[in-house]
């Protein structure tokens, strides 16, 4: 058990969490992200699927609830997950948060990427998210893509990433104190 919970056996008050990721593009991969097949030449290098709005989704649910990151529950070193849907981890990650004691009441994630425009695969994207993050009503789940306008790691085509936020909230309201 995490100790910072020992002494508080019910989550209180809102929590917000960030989360970020990026991968390089690289040939011979295929692109995803948010768990949709994007047609385009390169993909994303990663042990999973590298699919960077998943696991950006990831760390903001567990930073927000207080479960360190996505590499101690998934970490890259186990076998398990080479080439794992990052959309099964996002899943599991929520069935945490749920354990945890929170519910999703927001999430809201920017894609960051030069090219492939997403704005065509937007709504397949959302879906996708949505699907995995089945306890989440799905108008708390928010997906955006901005570009860097040619400048950095990303203008020149070499990777893309992606910045999520999440806002929990206690599943319960906390019992007053003092008892009845």
């Amino acid at each position: 058990m995490d100790p910072r919970r020992a002494s508080s056996p019910r989550p209180v008050g809102l929590r917000t969490g960030i989360g970020f990721d990026f991968h390089p593009l690289v040939e011979g991969r295929e692109l995803i992200l948010a768990g949709v097949r994007i047609p385009f030449a390169r993909g994303l290098l990663g042990h999973s699927d590298a699919d960077v709005v998943a696991h950006a989704a990831c760390d903001a649910l567990l930073g927000a609830a207080g479960l360190e990151d996505i590499g101690a529950h998934f970490p890259d070193t186990d076998p398990r997950y080479r080439g794992a849907s990052s959309l099964e981890l996002l899943a599991r990650t929520c069935d945490l948060v749920l354990q945890a004691g929170f519910r999703v009441v927001n999430l809201d994630i920017v894609v960051i990427a030069e090219k492939p425009k997403l704005l065509p695969f937007r709504a397949q994207m959302l879906a996708a998210l949505t699907r995995a993050m089945a306890r989440a009503a799905p108008e708390a789940v928010n997906l955006k893509a901005t570009t860097t306008e040619g400048c950095g790691t990303v203008g020149r085509g070499e990777g893309i990433g992606a910045l999520a936020t999440a806002l929990l909230a206690p599943l319960a309201p906390p019992e007053p104190e003092g008892g009845p």
